[in-house]
């Protein structure tokens, strides 16, 4: 008996130490691929539209912003050439009574924030639309994506007050301080965007947040069930174990980030963009930062047919030109809202 008990209690304390060695694995490795994801390289299409920007409408400059992150500036080119989203953007434009302004007139500043392991040249062709309705852009690549020198992101965290500064380094480098500023992203740029917007409300004329997810604990939850089948009734602990490992590497507590409390803050226009497909991070989570908040100009635009990767591409004749407009109606202060 004596010698059963022994070994019931070896056995006990392996297992134990097996399953604790086995959470801080999936803690590290988990935490590495939502902190450091893999670094997205130029794509074939970034080189196109960089080396020939006026073809794409677009005049492209460098520089670095705060901390040392890397920028592209974008205006509307001076002679544009074929640049034929931007055409077809005006003509949508016009097709909903809103006359596009001057080509080259500028009505103010967009900051693209770009998804999780993703890049600033990811938006150059959503660049030719804005430019085309009358926006400068401004595309940085987030920490721990492109050529950041930052290894870390966090979803918002450090990134939301980063924003404003890389606002505030771009007017003085080029020259167009107390302009009207737009904030846009997609997906985690979507939920930094609404974070950002919430630090300062004032500041930001108008947002655009796209397939952004209501707080970060639920795509982490969601990649932990589809991880294995058989695995999912483990979801809810690996899902911690990500966590603690997220907030011993970077400070960083997943289920404090939250885009729909950061909406309950916020008094601007807002628009809500989300595909009724996404199964990453369902529509649902949309809803709930749409319904969190309190501006009295919010449209809630949800995409037929889109999944999480698809959401600016399924309806992209239509929603841009939705986007552009409600942008420019944000200036005048006709939005007309959507519940």
């Amino acid at each position: 008996m004596a010698r059963l008990r022994k070994f019931t209690l070896r056995l006990l304390i392996t297992t134990a130490i097996l399953t604790l060695a086995a959470l801080i694995g999936v803690g590290w490795f988990g935490s590495e691929r939502l902190i450091s994801p893999p670094r997205r390289s130029l794509q074939d299409y970034h080189r196109e539209i960089l080396s020939e920007p006026a073809q794409f409408g677009l005049a492209v400059t460098t520089f670095t912003g705060a901390s040392g992150t890397p920028c592209l500036m974008v205006f509307p080119a001076e002679s544009p050439g074929e640049a034929r989203k931007s055409r077809q953007l005006r003509a949508g434009l016009r097709s909903r009574g809103i006359q596009p302004p001057a080509w080259g007139d500028i009505r103010g500043t967009v900051i693209l924030l770009h998804g999780h392991s993703s890049r600033k040249e990811d938006h150059l062709p959503i660049c030719e639309r804005f430019c085309a309705a009358g926006f400068r852009c401004l595309l940085p690549d987030l920490p721990g994506h492109g050529e950041n020198p930052s290894s870390l992101a966090t979803f918002g965290k450090n990134e939301s007050p980063l924003i404003e500064r890389l606002l505030e380094d771009a007017e003085i480098t080029f020259g167009f301080a107390d302009q009207p500023a737009f904030l846009f992203g997609i997906s985690q740029g979507g939920a930094i965007a609404l974070q950002a917007a919430a630090k300062d409300s004032e500041r930001w004329t108008a947002v655009a947040s796209a397939a952004a997810f209501a707080s970060l604990d639920r795509p982490i939850l969601h990649s932990a069930k589809s991880f294995h089948h058989q695995l999912r009734h483990l979801a809810p602990i690996n899902t911690f174990a990500v966590a603690c490992g997220s907030w011993c590497r970077s400070g960083m507590w997943p289920a404090s980030v939250s885009p729909r409390n950061a909406a309950r803050q916020l008094i601007q226009p807002v628009m809500i963009i989300h595909g009724e497909n996404d199964t990453f991070i369902q529509i649902d989570q949309g809803r709930e930062i749409f319904d969190a908040l309190p501006s009295p100009s919010k449209i809630f635009r949800p995409v037929a047919n889109a999944g999480h990767g698809r959401v600016l591409a399924e309806d992209a004749d239509n929603l841009y030109p939705e986007i552009c407009a409600f942008f420019l109606q944000a200036l005048d202060g006709t939005i007309a809202s959507t519940f």
